[in-house]
Formats: C-alpha cells, structure tokens, sequence
C-alpha cells in the first residue's frame, strides 16, 4: 500500500501560522518511498463554498470520485475544525472505494467525543495522532489509532554559524512563572530586558517573527528557548494532554538549549537528560549559571539532542512508521 497526501498547500486564501509547518511535513513525507500527493483545488473549494450555502449539490475534484488500488489517503488535519471542513471529502473518498487516515495534531482531550463523531461519520480507516493521550483514547474506544509523535521542518530548523549573542526566547504562549524568572536573572546579572537579551511576546496579539525562517535564524542565536506544554496555562482547552510539540524539536535541530517544563511523553522520547527543567521547582538562576560556567556540557547536550533527533524523530521517521503501521510491518 502507499500514502497519497490529502493536500491544502495550494488551496490556502490565507496563509495561518500552520501552514508552513504542515507544509514542511509534507514536503518530508514526500521524500520517503510510497509516498505522493493530491492537491485540493482552490476553485473547487471557493465554489462549494457557496454551493453548501445555498444548500446546492457540491463539486469535486476528479481524482476524489475514483478508487485508487492499494492506496490510503492521508489528510493532516491541525484541529477539528479543518477536519469538519474536509469531511465532505474524505466521504466521497471512502464512497468510491478508497482507504482513508489523518494525521491530528490538536486533538485535546474535552473535545474527544466530537473528533470521535465526525471520525465515525466519515469511516476513517486510521487515525494517527501527535498526542499520546489522544491515540490511547481512541484505542481503547475501538478505532485503528495509533500514536505518531510530532517533528519539525529540519530544513529550516538546523545548525547555523551564527554566535549564540541573547540569552532569553520564549515563543507564542508565555509562561508567566518563568518570565518572572528570567526577568529576575536579567537584573541579577546587569542585563536588560530587551530583545538582544530576551525575546517574547510583549502584546497578546503579537506575532514576534511571522516568518518562519526568520523564526529559526533567531532561535538558532539563542543561548535558551522556553518550552512549556500549553497545559500548563489553558487546562481547560486541553485537558491531561502533556506533549512534546513541535517547539522542542526545533530547538533541538537548531542546537539551542531547550528549558522550560517537560512534558508527560519527554523522557520516552528523549531517555537522556536533554533539556533544563524545572517541573520540580528546581532553582532557575542556579541551573542557568551551572551551564553559563560549563560551556563544554552545555555543548555536549546540544550536540546529542541534535544527533538524536536526526536519528529518531524526523518526519521521514514517523512516515515510515505510518506505512509499517498500513503495510502490516511488525504488526
């Protein structure tokens, strides 16, 4: 069997902050054997767009109303609402004969029983989830569902030459605990709080570096990047999910030193001390000025979690897991 990647790359009006990571996703799994591509039509997409308003019959592209032999197609979906969107599809797909799976990202844990409806609806033939807790789920509720953890875009996430000159970065969400410390490091240590020294979203609606190549230059000079499980500050919104996001990876392909909190699935993926944590109230300036005086394990780690992910945990590591998983490979 092969994959054929359900893909959106070309039907975008407006480019979200997903869109350059699933694409890089894609490009990846493109490079492993048994893998190709479809791409959702744009003009296809606006028209039923307005089709489904006026509660007209909608269109589709050609290849959806085919059976493809021994082919699965695969959608990556980002959350629940871009599979809604896409369940028309996926149904059309399934009624011509087809096998279908998705790849999920955000599938948080109040909102099973909704991906569990539309997932039903449609007849998926294999989920595949980023998240740990959510693949368990629906193991345990009957489904082919397997957990496949998350990577990054190693192209764009890499080693540079660039000098190591800012302390400080913490992206998107901002823990509020750890802020405070680095803040108070910044003081102790006569540094100011500016972006040569510690980079991070000032303004709630502020996206810091809204290109993502401009996002791993900047990453790649930093001394520490915070990564946190966005359990941590919105429980509500994920339930018991604790994962290793993408975040971590990219750090680690860029060789910046990862500190923050682990997550729940950490230490499975990584079983070495790969990261400065502080989930049990370890002192932050103590850990901090430990590797500012040990250069050479400070090194040491960024050089293993480099090597170590680029071993184990890229995106052509977990397409090859998904075509084991659909070939029957060690089942």
């Amino acid at each position: 069997m092969r994959i054929i990647i359900l893909s959106e790359q070309k039907s975008y009006i407006k480019k979200g902050a997903s869109a350059p990571q699933i694409k890089g996703q894609e490009q990846a799994f493109l490079m492993e054997e048994g893998v190709g591509i479809v791409y959702k039509n744009i003009v296809i997409k606006n028209l039923n767009r307005i089709l489904k308003k006026l509660h007209l019959p909608i269109l589709y592209e050609s290849w959806a109303t085919k059976k493809h032999e021994d082919s699965v197609f695969l959608y990556v979906t980002m959350n629940l609402p871009y599979l809604k969107e896409n369940a028309y599809l996926l149904k059309k797909l399934k009624a011509s004969g087809n096998k279908t799976a998705i790849f999920c990202y955000d599938c948080w844990e109040p909102e099973f029983q909704d991906w569990e409806k539309v997932i039903d609806e449609i007849g998926i033939d294999y989920l595949f989830f980023g998240y740990k807790k959510s693949a368990e789920y629906f193991k345990e509720t009957g489904h082919d569902s397997y957990w496949v953890p998350l990577s990054a875009d190693f192209r764009i996430f890499k080693p540079r030459d660039e000098k190591k000159t800012r302390m400080f970065m913490q992206m998107g969400r901002r823990n509020d605990d750890l802020h405070e410390k680095i803040l108070a490091y910044l003081k102790q240590h006569g540094l100011e709080d500016t972006r040569d020294n510690y980079v991070y979203r000032k303004d709630r609606n502020e996206m810091i570096y809204p290109d993502i190549h401009e996002l791993a230059r900047e990453i790649n000079k930093t001394k520490y990047f915070v990564c946190v499980p966005k359990s941590y500050e919105n429980f509500k919104r994920t339930g018991a999910i604790s994962e290793t996001i993408c975040r971590y990876y990219e750090a680690m392909a860029s060789k910046t030193m990862i500190i923050g909190m682990k997550p729940d699935t950490f230490d499975e993926l990584f079983p070495y001390k790969a990261m400065i944590s502080f989930n049990n109230n370890e002192d932050f300036n103590e850990a901090i000025d430990y590797y500012e005086k040990h250069q050479e394990e400070y090194n040491a780690i960024l050089d293993k979690n480099y090597d170590y992910v680029m071993k184990h945990h890229t995106w052509g590591n977990r397409i090859r897991q998904m075509l084991d998983i659909i070939n029957g490979v060690n089942a």
